[in-house]
C-alpha cells in the first residue's frame, strides 16, 4: 500500500522489531488527503456528535481524548472550537457540500449533514496531529 511507505512501514516479507520514527510533509499531506483518512475522519466526527456530549466544548475534549490520550488546553480547545465555526460558516455559505466534507453516511440521530461536514474537518485537523500519529 504506497501510503504505508509513506510513514516508513517494513515491506510484507520481512519482520520489523522497532521501526524508525519520521515525520514528513508526504506524510501530513496522506493524513489529509488518503480516502483511508478522511474516512476515519468521517467516522469520528459521526461519532462525537454520537458520544461526545452535547456542548460543542465537551465533543472537542472527547475527540481529543479519543485520538491523543489526553486532555486538550484551554489554547487548543479554543482553536478548535474556532475552527470548527469557521468551517460551519464556510458550509454555511456554500464554500463546499456538506455531503461532500462530511461524507454520504446517515448523520447520527438529532443532526444535519452540515454539522457532520464541520466535525469532519475539524477531526481530519486532530487526526493529523503529530502527537495523534505518533504514539509514544
Amino acid at each position: 500500500f504506497p501510503t504505508l511507505q509513506a510513514f516508513d512501514a517494513p515491506n510484507g516479507e520481512m519482520a520489523c522489531v522497532r521501526r524508525a520514527r519520521s515525520n514528513t510533509p508526504l506524510q501530513a499531506l496522506s493524513t489529509l488527503n488518503e480516502p483511508l483518512f478522511v474516512e476515519a475522519a468521517q467516522a469520528l466526527a459521526r461519532r462525537v456528535l454520537k458520544e461526545g456530549g452535547g456542548t460543542d466544548r465537551e465533543r472537542i475534549g472527547y475527540a481529543f481524548r479519543l485520538t491523543t490520550s489526553r486532555v486538550p488546553t484551554a489554547e487548543e480547545s479554543a482553536v478548535l472550537l474556532g475552527l470548527l465555526e469557521k468551517e460551519d460558516k464556510r458550509i454555511a455559505d456554500g464554500w463546499i457540500g456538506a455531503k461532500q466534507l462530511g461524507g454520504a453516511a446517515e448523520p447520527p440521530s438529532g443532526t444535519t449533514p452540515r454539522q457532520v461536514a464541520a466535525w469532519a474537518a475539524v477531526a481530519r485537523v486532530i487526526l493529523n496531529l503529530d502527537e495523534t500519529i505518533t504514539k509514544e
